[in-house]
């Protein structure tokens, strides 16, 4: 997912901090209002088939409050279809780039042909009528979900999952996250109070911003600081350089993480979320942290 800045961060926060950054008083929009600490990257990969509706729909039965991250790009014809990959030939039973391929077109391949939770012994959903999803579809299949949303295209691409945004509603529990600069500039000027992510170029300005003399004055442009953990050694962040971040309400987010033990390590330093294929394993860590932790 979402490679959003490459900022790593160490953070050794007790597992009582947990409790402030999950707090709904904190403050901040309306996306946060619920738990953020569980997240399903591309709607838990590991478990079902990546960025389906079948996904979606399994990761939120079994955890309905937690946050769906997917990706999105453009097709040939203009819509708005969850894929991470620039081809469909990975997740699917075709190939070429998602960009030269109509809706109708991508909507003939099985989304769900090379899943598999066996090494490719068995292939469980495939030819079981899953397609490639649109975002409209995802967003409507699941009207009280949240969704972290990573646009993976130029800024046309912007413009264009903020009007399915919109149409259905779903502005108050989207967070948006793009590795590409103006494609998010582009989208916080269309949509300046949805949730949003930091991108390399406002997070460099962050880094900057908190080593610098003004950090006191300055004013967060983004929500999420969202990090994949092979950058965590190389920047090194103090414990008290993290605190700094989540005392000005930046929420720290890290990913993709399927190991438990990892995952508690996390956990216990106090990040407020996580991204995982293995959400299962993810709850259950946070489940037995929180056990011990009460009195």
């Amino acid at each position: 997912m979402v490679r959003v800045i490459t900022v790593g961060l160490v953070c050794g926060f007790a597992f009582a901090s947990v409790a402030y950054a999950q707090s709904s008083e904190r403050a901040g929009k309306p996306f946060f209002s619920g738990q953020f600490l569980l997240g399903a990257h591309r709607g838990g990969g590991d478990l079902w088939p990546e960025n389906t509706l079948y996904a979606f729909e399994a990761a939120v039965a079994r955890f309905p409050d937690i946050v769906l991250e997917t990706d999105v790009r453009l097709t040939s014809d203009g819509a708005v279809v969850l894929m991470h990959d620039k081809t469909v030939d990975r997740t699917t039973n075709g190939t070429g780039e998602v960009t030269t391929l109509t809706l109708a077109e991508l909507k003939a391949l099985d989304a769900a042909h090379d899943f598999s939770t066996d090494n490719g012994t068995t292939f469980p959903h495939r030819g079981k009528g899953l397609t490639v999803a649109t975002l409209d579809e995802a967003l409507n299949a699941q009207p009280r979900s949240r969704f972290l949303i990573e646009l993976k295209g130029e800024p046309a691409l912007a413009g264009a999952a903020l009007r399915i945004i919109a149409a259905a509603n779903a502005e108050s529990r989207v967070l948006i996250a793009s590795f590409v600069a103006p494609t998010m500039e582009r989208a916080r000027s269309l949509a300046p109070d949805i949730a949003y992510c930091y991108d390399m170029k406002t997070g460099m300005a962050l880094l900057m911003a908190l080593r610098g003399p003004a950090w006191e004055t300055y004013a967060p442009q983004a929500d999420v600081l969202s990090v994949d953990q092979a950058m965590i050694p190389k920047y090194k962040l103090t414990p008290d350089e993290i605190g700094k971040l989540q005392a000005k309400g930046i929420r720290f987010q890290v990913h993709t993480i399927n190991d438990a033990a990892r995952m508690r390590e996390f956990v216990s330093q106090g990040v407020d979320s996580i991204l995982t294929d293995r959400p299962d394993a993810l709850a259950q860590v946070i489940a037995e942290i929180r056990a011990g932790a009460s009195p």
